[in-house]
């Protein structure tokens, strides 16, 4: 007992013989007794799911050829025609035909198709199949013909044809504005594709399958044999509308689905032989004891095997993390099978590889965090007197009556204070745009007339957050990289809008990028460190990394270019709305 309570491979083994031999045990004496009845209900059941399942396929089937009509909705110039009140030129006839029947063009069973025009009683035959005439209404004389309780109302009924049994199918052809109907389009399908769909039902070589339409239970299909009795289907219709059910016969059982999926009425009907019957619950009670007895004897093995190999990975999977507490890092992989536990252990040697990388990660970031502020504290010194210098320079401009020089040095002036802030490392939006309006000044009295810039902006866009010195690198990069080194007047275009996300667009009109340069981009981005090959790249994969740091997964940037004629960069930034 104690060994039950602790152990878990013996309570996977009991489990399983318990589970396995008592219903096997108890299912043995009821079958004992009720074999022959027992048997039957499995046939009925087995069939009728299987039913069920062709039932949908016969189902979807008509219903998919029913719905090609739909597709004359699609065709404007179709839609034209077919709705004009005049009669149709032998052209515009012409292209009727050919449009109806390339929409028909992919189901080869539809062997005779006719569109009748409600609006000039005009007849076209798109396809024929013996050269019989289809029997189409009159709409001249009978225009309610196709309404309820008309001759041609019912949309899907039996028709013989050429000597054997066809599907005839009428829809409707309405404008949908008002409803009004604009003509009809009868369909003659052949049950080759019904055959392929009902004939597994049919395996023994005495059983038949048949497949009837409508309530008034027309003969659409049935598998070939011998004619027999049809006492039975006067049975069947005095049935209730009972979705699936038997009718006994001293012959057999005509076992029968119903269903009215799509407003059609199909009933599929299956007839097994008594003496099919018979023989199975003959072999039934003859193996069954056996089989049971081998299938217990399998099952105890199986299941031993499967828990003493589960549980011997299990534990080995305990052991390391046994070595892992211990601060021992140093595991090897021996797992050489692809299941889940073989997924779980090599995810789980992953993990430890990881685990191994972050911790020894985590003393060089110490490090670099304890180096980059030593620098930062340095190099204060400089900004700091370089800030103070320029307010004294813009005095002296002042004093000197220059004020478009004052002007330029507060604006540079500014920016360093901007730089400088290094305790602030989320701004608003309106704060990075005036920011960048000092950089542009600057470098349109730089360039003169060689520079356009333009920005655009949503007003709700301007108080959300964002990581500070985003914008300034990337219209930079468009300048020095793209069009200071080129000719003629450089158009820069900042656009921003609050979407879903904040959407940042840098346009340029530069050099722009290569696709290859494009690719290294995306290559250095997925990278975890950045090479010091070309500094443009470096100052946008800057920006898109630190982007990616501050969103997360959320960030996605993109870069479209035709040199010398535009270029753009794409920020897509997540945000909390209503922030």
């Amino acid at each position: 007992m104690f060994l039950m309570k602790r152990s878990l491979f013996a309570k996977i083994l009991l489990s399983m013989l318990i589970t396995t031999t008592v219903p096997l045990l108890i299912t043995n004496y009821m079958s004992y007794h009720t074999i022959g009845r027992a048997v039957q209900e499995q046939l009925v059941e087995l069939n009728q799911s299987s039913m069920a399942i062709k039932m949908s396929g016969i189902t979807k089937y008509i219903h998919d050829v029913s719905l090609l009509s739909y597709t004359y909705y699609g065709d404007p110039e179709l839609m034209r025609l077919l709705t004009k009140r005049e009669t149709q030129t032998p052209a515009e006839s012409v292209y009727i035909k050919q449009r109806i029947g390339r929409n028909y063009a992919a189901f080869p069973e539809i062997r005779s198709i006719v569109y009748k025009s409600a609006l000039t009683n005009k007849p076209f035959i798109v396809k024929s199949d013996l050269n019989e005439r289809i029997p189409m209404p009159d709409f001249s004389e009978q225009p309610q013909a196709v309404e309820e309780g008309g001759e041609f109302s019912q949309e899907y009924s039996v028709v013989e044809w050429g000597g054997e049994r066809r599907l005839r199918i009428n829809k409707t052809f309405i404008d949908t504005s008002n409803r009004e109907l604009l003509g009809m389009t009868t369909m003659i399908v052949r049950d080759a594709e019904l055959k392929q769909l009902a004939n597994p039902l049919g395996t023994d070589e005495d059983s038949r399958t048949y497949i009837f339409l409508q309530d008034d239970l027309q003969l659409l299909y049935a598998t070939p044999g011998p004619d027999e009795d049809q006492d039975w289907i006067e049975r069947l219709r005095e049935e209730p509308r009972a979705v699936k059910g038997l009718i006994n016969d001293p012959k057999g059982i005509y076992i029968y689905y119903k269903d009215d999926a799509y407003n059609l009425p199909i009933t599929l009907v299956r007839f097994i032989p008594q003496a099919v019957i018979d023989q199975a619950g003959k072999k039934a009670l003859n193996e069954s004891f056996t089989i049971q007895l081998i299938v217990t004897v399998f099952i105890t093995v199986m299941a031993g095997l499967i828990s003493y190999f589960m549980l011997f990975r299990i534990k080995r999977i305990l052991r390391h993390i046994k070595h892992i507490q211990m601060g021992n890092f140093d595991i090897q992989a021996n797992s050489t099978r692809s299941d889940e536990l073989g997924v779980l252990e090599d995810r789980f040697q992953e993990m430890i590889k990881q685990l191994d990388i972050l911790w020894n990660q985590q003393y060089r970031y110490q490090l670099e965090v304890s180096t980059a502020r030593l620098k930062m504290l340095q190099a204060q010194i400089n900004p700091h007197f370089l800030f103070n210098t320029l307010q004294s320079i813009g005095s002296l401009a002042i004093k000197k009556n220059a004020p478009e020089v004052s002007d330029k040095l507060a604006e540079l002036g500014a920016m360093f204070r901007y730089s400088m802030d290094i305790d602030t490392e989320e701004v608003r939006l309106q704060d990075e745009l005036e920011h960048l309006n000092y950089y542009i000044s600057l470098q349109i009295g730089r360039y003169q007339d060689r520079i356009q810039f333009k920005q655009s902006c949503q007003e709700e866009a301007l108080g959300i957050p964002v990581p500070k010195m985003v914008l300034q690198p990337l219209v930079e990069n468009s300048i020095v990289h793209g069009i200071e080194r080129g000719e003629g007047i450089g158009e820069i275009h900042v656009e921003i809008e609050a979407a879903e996300k904040l959407i940042i667009r840098v346009i340029d009109n530069g050099r722009g990028f290569s696709e290859e340069t494009i690719r290294e981009i995306r290559d250095q981005y997925s990278e975890q460190l950045i090479q010091q090959e070309s500094r443009s790249r470096i100052g946008l994969i800057n920006v898109f990394k630190r982007l990616q740091l501050y969103c997360g997964e959320g960030f996605v940037w993109s870069i479209e270019s035709e040199p010398y004629i535009r270029t753009t960069v794409t920020l897509e930034i997540p945000y909390q709305h209503g922030s």
